[in-house]
């Protein structure tokens, strides 16, 4: 079912489009649309970086950068298996995949008999965001350089005061990405001067003020080496184990459970960020850097 699904994301558009390399489409091979198909919108990047990202990467980097630009994990309906931070954790520890800066596998079959494309759905917290890779761009989105071209990365943790080091990983792909979406990545704003992000205090206590529900596809960032709490490495997080790309994003309702498993506890982000007052974006002192993915 998985490879059928990989499969599907690989030729979503038919044989002319894919056969370009440059466009990105907005179906899976059954017809079906994204899974944000309501709020979707089209952005340069959609015409201009395939599934396979940058043309010239290596063959490795292409073949991860297919699977992780599957929008199409799950198509025709199948329910999300619900995972916690801990479980993306614990997969960690099961997983002997080599990994780290240019050693992406060349057989992903390993993992995904570990559950790689599956269809699956977290409850967490927030714990720190941001547009990644700015100034230098990743292979999976042809090198861009600009936030409108990078993936939106957020950290998420099983707590309130989950640290950075103890978090697991969610990213929202550019391709198609909804205006309210966007907004997430501007918990931190990146100076390009400095090369440094510094956090938004307004924008960070609205986001982080509730639990979320994130569903996507199961992935392994192979690109990383994992980097816990009491290791001096970066970037920071528990597993290489992540939600990506993101499908849906949902926020905990007032007055609720938040019970992941009752769709009547949980609000469309889209709708909850577009009933509240705008705010006046301000920059906080703290800073920190990122690597790259």
């Amino acid at each position: 079912m998985y490879m059928r699904y990989v499969l599907g994301a690989l030729l979503l558009c038919g044989p002319c489009l894919c056969m370009a390399q440059t466009t990105f489409p907005d179906h899976c091979s059954d017809g079906s649309p994204l899974p944000f198909s309501s709020i979707e919108l089209k952005h340069p990047i959609d015409s201009s970086c395939g599934i396979s990202g940058l043309p010239t990467a290596a063959a490795n980097s292409k073949l991860q950068n297919k699977v992780k630009d599957n929008f199409c994990a799950g198509a025709g309906g199948a329910t999300p298996e619900i995972f916690t931070p801990q479980k993306l954790a614990d997969l960690q520890a099961k997983t002997k995949v080599p990994s780290g800066f240019k050693k992406e596998p060349s057989d992903r079959q390993p993992l995904t008999d570990l559950g790689e494309g599956k269809l699956i759905r977290m409850k967490a917290f927030l714990v720190e965001a941001h547009h990644a890779d700015l100034g230098s761009g990743e292979t999976v989105n042809c090198d861009g350089a600009t936030e409108d071209l990078n993936d939106i990365h957020m950290a998420m943790g099983a707590a309130t005061d989950t640290q950075e080091c103890d978090s697991v990983s969610a990213e929202i792909s550019p391709h198609y990405r909804p205006a309210s979406w966007n907004e997430i990545g501007h918990y931190e704003r990146y100076n390009q001067t400095t090369k440094k992000y510094t956090p938004d205090p307004v924008m960070a206590a609205r986001l982080m003020a509730h639990a979320y529900r994130l569903t996507g596809q199961l992935f392994f960032d192979a690109s990383h080496a994992v980097c816990p709490c009491g290791t001096a490495c970066t970037p920071i997080r528990s597993s290489l184990w992540e939600i990506h790309p993101i499908y849906a994003i949902e926020v905990c309702k007032s007055g609720t459970t938040c019970d992941e498993t009752k769709d009547s506890d949980w609000l469309d982000f889209d709708t909850w960020w577009n009933s509240l007052t705008p705010i006046k974006k301000i920059r906080g002192p703290h800073t920190h850097t990122e690597t790259p993915h």
